[in-house]
């Protein structure tokens, strides 16, 4: 991947981001729409709304309506709302709570 996206912790923002064939590192805080191959939460953001990427690691806070292929929740992963995904692993001491299901064809 020759690009990255990186919202730093002290940011807040809110809105849409496509960014299709990049990958993009959120530390801050996000409210809005995310499209993007790779998406890494990291400890500190706080992520509320869409998300749709081809690989997703939480390590932060999520809700909302999340499609990922790919989905990986650490340790210090919280995710509430509805998750779509095809490959889903899950940590010891994530919490995770909501609807979860597969990516139907």
């Amino acid at each position: 991947m020759s690009d990255l996206t990186y919202i730093n912790k002290d940011l807040n923002m809110e809105g849409t981001l496509q960014a299709k064939e990049s990958q993009v590192v959120i530390a801050g805080k996000y409210k809005g729409t995310i499209e993007a191959k790779t998406v890494i939460l990291e400890s500190t953001s706080i992520f509320d709304g869409t998300l749709n990427a081809e690989h997703l690691k939480i390590e932060g806070q999520a809700s909302g309506d999340i499609t990922a292929e790919f989905l990986e929740i650490t340790g210090s992963g919280n995710f509430d709302g509805k998750l779509k995904t095809n490959s889903l692993s899950v940590d010891m001491g994530a919490k995770v709570s909501g609807n979860v299901g597969r990516i139907t064809g």
